[in-house]
């Protein structure tokens, strides 16, 4: 009897050891957001969005961060209204003519105006930034 009861007590052990490991190891796991977050550290993404538009739009549009955005764990957008040298701060009450260059990250890949990144640093970032000024999204970006 004596053996029984620890045998058991080692079972319950070994029962809720196995239990607890897919948990550990999702403690392991950065998610999504924190990864996101840390990929737009490394590429500078608010950084050099903030150059684009200071440079672009003389300062006109508003920068906004999403997190868990539609299609992106996190994604920043520069967003204005109207043609690049007469841009205007987005109206919520007038839909027509918004323009935008959205920077996403899903799952670990960076994307500027749904074209995936090469890689996601600052040069990759930069080269995308330029081609998506050239021919900005049109449409109201909306955060579903």
């Amino acid at each position: 009897m004596s053996d029984e009861w620890l045998d058991e007590l080692k079972e319950l052990h070994d029962k809720d050891k196995a239990e607890q490991q897919p948990k550990r190891q999702n403690l392991k796991q950065p998610d999504k957001l924190q990864q996101a977050e840390a990929i737009m550290r490394q590429s500078m993404a608010h950084q050099l969005l903030r150059q684009v538009q200071k440079a672009l739009l003389s300062g006109k549009g508003v920068v906004e961060i999403y997190d868990g955005a539609s299609q992106y764990d996190r994604a920043i957008a520069l967003i204005w209204q109207g043609p690049i040298s007469a841009a205007r701060k987005p109206n919520p009450n007038d839909s027509k003519d918004y323009r935008y260059i959205l920077v996403g990250v899903r799952d670990g890949k960076m994307w500027v105006n749904g074209k995936s990144l090469p890689a996601a640093t600052p040069d990759a970032l930069k080269a995308a930034l330029l081609e998506a000024s050239k021919d900005p999204s049109r449409g109201k970006w909306v955060n579903k």
